[in-house]
């Protein structure tokens, strides 16, 4: 996709009704196992529906796709100012998420950077795409057993008796695939954790390999200044990593393992980090033994991907240190003065996400109280479009706290960096989980809500913790298209229509100086430079299911 266009999907739901038990019949909080929806991670889109009078679902994960064939149509308009990037698609039923997910119906999604975006250095680079899928049979079949559907429902018992793994990572759909590349020559990895639980912490492993890892983008949104050096890449349920990668042999060809190895001390050797229960670890490709029984961020030791690398260029282009212009809606807001504060909780033990300390799990029972509905639960909270919001986050070191429709920036995490600098202060992320802020720290973390009014969902990328409840919702009010007025104070070189590309001039190759502070916005914004969405846009991409049967 590219920014300005719209991407129409007429979903069929062919998932089994005799699967569908409500959840008024089932023991536990997974139930409904075959209604679905469609939910684009990380992009900054409109969530409203048919609810809210359109024509189509938006990103809406209220949205409920019946069994047995039934059909809903989804419209994503892709903002003409979107940042380009990587993100995914899943379902994201409540109580249903994680089994589905986990089960396999996701997929990768590209946002196309505007021509002239990036410097040669980096826009020629060759694409690989690598969409991780992990797959935990043994919480798999638990939740399968809960929800009282026969898919997965004996998945782990079956592995198990075939003397296979039940913790299994699969790349682009397949176990231990291979991929040929040259050396001294750069490729764009576009990376996709795509897992309910777990963890991955990556590096290039090869006894006559070296490989060179440089951060470009996390979450689909570009680093303030490009590349960043780094050893790991730390990916966690729903996360992304755009990477340039190089490698060179002392003799080619040789071999090299994208793989995981869990670390004890977490990202940045503070401390909280977690390795596997006994029968994790390195077994064949993909194969990241038993798996424990409780779905959690626990890091896996698994290899993933084997890289043959043969004799390329005799030289190895160098990276321009570079400063991507940015959209308005991304603009730097450390020096910024936020129009609203608030505190969120990620709550594990009682399944909760709380802000300022009001909030209830939405569990079934708690939404359907009184003859309530997940359509009728109150926000936590209401926030206004077109200002910035701090927020202060804790929970977030054993949970990976996940927002929908903004992105947020790390304003404060108790460290300037973490993980070898892959967490550095100034990054945005929509899903974020760093253990080695410890159990006491907090993180400050800032938002612009931009142009979208509606619902904006927060909740634990541990899909099953949010099958169970660890989910609630903020209202986002005042007027549609509303945009924050001073972002360009922020950032004079912030744009907030279709990006013009320029002739790039490399940036120093420091860290850039954060813009003046700013008092309080004082207006919610200028009209939106989104054109209001039609009913029925065309689509870009076509119409086919994105959801396995």
């Amino acid at each position: 996709m590219k920014p300005g266009e719209s991407l129409a999907i007429q979903l069929t739901n062919n998932l089994q009704a005799a699967n569908n038990v409500p959840c008024s019949q089932t023991a536990g909080e997974f139930c409904e196992a075959a209604t679905t929806n469609l939910h684009t991670h990380g992009l900054h889109v409109s969530s409203k529906g048919m609810d809210d009078g359109l024509s189509y679902w938006s990103d809406d994960v209220l949205a409920s796709v019946a069994p047995a064939g039934g059909t809903a149509l989804f419209n994503f308009s892709i903002p003409s100012y979107h940042m380009g990037g990587t993100y995914w698609y899943h379902p994201h039923h409540h109580h249903a998420t994680a089994l589905q997910a986990a089960g396999g119906a996701a997929g990768l999604l590209i946002v196309d950077d505007p021509d002239g975006y990036l410097p040669t250095e980096y826009s020629s680079m060759e694409e690989k795409n690598l969409f991780i899928s992990g797959h935990n049979l043994n919480t798999l079949q638990a939740m399968a057993a809960s929800a009282q559907t026969s898919v997965l429902q004996t998945a782990a018992t079956t592995a198990t008796n075939a003397g296979l793994a039940t913790n299994v990572f699969l790349v682009n759909g397949q176990l231990g695939p291979s991929l040929t590349i040259s050396g001294n020559t750069w490729y764009r990895f576009r990376m996709v954790y795509a897992a309910v639980e777990q963890s991955l912490q990556l590096s290039m492993i090869g006894g006559a390999a070296t490989c060179t890892m440089k951060l470009i983008a996390k979450d689909g949104v570009y680093l303030h200044t490009i590349p960043r050096d780094i050893a790991t890449v730390y990916l966690y349920p729903g996360a992304r990593a755009d990477v340039a990668l190089s490698c060179a042999c002392t003799t080619y060809p040789c071999n090299a393992k994208v793989s995981s190895t869990a670390s004890t001390a977490g990202p940045g050797g503070g401390g909280g980090g977690r390795r596997l229960q006994p029968g994790g670890g390195r077994g064949g490709m993909g194969q990241g033994g038993h798996g424990p029984g409780q779905a959690g961020p626990e890091a896996v030791t698994v290899d993933l991907l084997l890289l043959t690398i043969n004799q390329g260029s005799s030289t190895l282009t160098t990276l321009p240190s570079y400063t991507p212009q940015r959209p308005c809606y991304l603009a730097d807001l450390r020096n910024a003065v936020a129009d609203s504060t608030g505190a969120i909780a990620l709550n594990g033990g009682p399944r909760s996400v709380t802000w300022n300390g009001v909030g209830t799990s939405m569990t079934y029972a708690n939404t359907h109280q009184n003859g309530g509905t997940m359509k009728t639960w109150s926000a936590m909270a209401s926030l206004q479009v077109g200002q910035v919001h701090e927020l202060t986050v804790t929970g977030a070191n054993a949970h990976p706290l996940h927002m929908h429709v903004n992105p947020f920036q790390i304003i404060s995490m108790g460290a300037d960096t973490y993980g070898g600098g892959y967490f550095t202060t100034g990054d945005w992320h929509d899903t974020l989980l760093i253990e080695a802020s410890g159990g006491a720290s907090s993180l400050t973390l800032r938002m612009q809500s931009d142009v979208f009014t509606g619902k904006m969902v927060v909740h634990c990328h541990i899909l099953s913790h949010e099958d169970e409840g660890m989910m609630n919702i903020i209202q986002l009010t005042g007027t549609e298209g509303a945009v924050y007025s001073q972002a360009k104070a922020l950032d004079s070189t912030c744009y907030q229509g279709s990006f013009q590309a320029a002739s790039p001039t490399p940036s120093p190759a420091s860290s850039p100086t954060p813009s003046p502070s700013l008092a309080p916005s004082t207006s919610t914004g200028s009209s939106s430079p989104v054109p209001s969405p039609s009913p029925t846009p065309s689509p870009s991409t076509g119409s086919s299911s994105p959801v396995p049967s």
